[in-house]
């Protein structure tokens, strides 16, 4: 038992360590460098997520502090008929994709990220086809460096979950060789960067 609890402590101190440098690194991408990066990133993204079925939602996420600008792309999907849904915060430790026919319908959420407001209706997993998810940093075998809230984990842990395409989105500057993961991390299935979509 005191083995677990030293290693968990390890992982997360390393995670922290991680978290900043990251940070960083996503932090010193030029502006103009990091326009080309991110219209290469919606360009891929885009000829995916229009091939999904009509009665079939794309999660996307509204992006903050530094976090690849998904805006352009919601714009796009929602234009060619496409239903998108964003996450919303329900409390604590619970989170759950609404749908959203506007960008212009987003509120102040918690922790001060955009998010659909409580008219938005939420739906369930099973309807999501795929999830865009930011991240902090991935590695090639999907494990996904977040935010320390869990609330991604926790949502793609339920059964009615399982079948969700898990897509982790970045600048190549935050692909990592590897991270560290405890057992409740969940996995991305693919990685999407500005070189295109990679599988985990």
């Amino acid at each position: 038992m005191g083995s677990t609890r030293g290693r968990r402590i390890i992982i997360e101190t390393d995670k922290h360590t991680l978290r900043h440098a990251y940070r960083l690194k996503r932090a010193a991408i030029a502006p103009e460098a990091r326009r080309r990066q991110e219209e290469a990133i919606r360009a891929h993204a885009l000829d995916f997520t229009r091939a999904v079925p009509p009665d079939r939602f794309v999660g996307l996420y509204a992006a903050v502090h530094g976090e690849v600008d998904l805006a352009p792309l919601a714009e796009a999907l929602l234009a060619a008929g496409v239903k998108i849904a964003l996450p919303r915060v329900e409390g604590p430790s619970r989170m759950e994709f609404c749908a959203v026919r506007s960008l212009g319908d987003l509120l102040t959420g918690a922790y001060g990220i955009p998010a659909p407001g409580p008219d938005a209706p939420a739906i369930s997993p099973a309807e999501l086809e795929a999830v865009l998810v930011p991240g902090l940093a991935f590695a090639p075998d999907g494990t996904r460096l977040g935010y320390g809230g869990g609330f991604y984990d926790r949502y793609f842990k339920r059964p009615e979950a399982d079948a969700i395409r898990r897509i982790g989105v970045c600048f190549v500057e935050q692909l990592a060789d590897a991270l560290p993961r405890h057992p409740h991390d969940v996995r991305m299935h693919a990685l999407l960067t500005e070189r295109g979509l990679l599988p985990c």
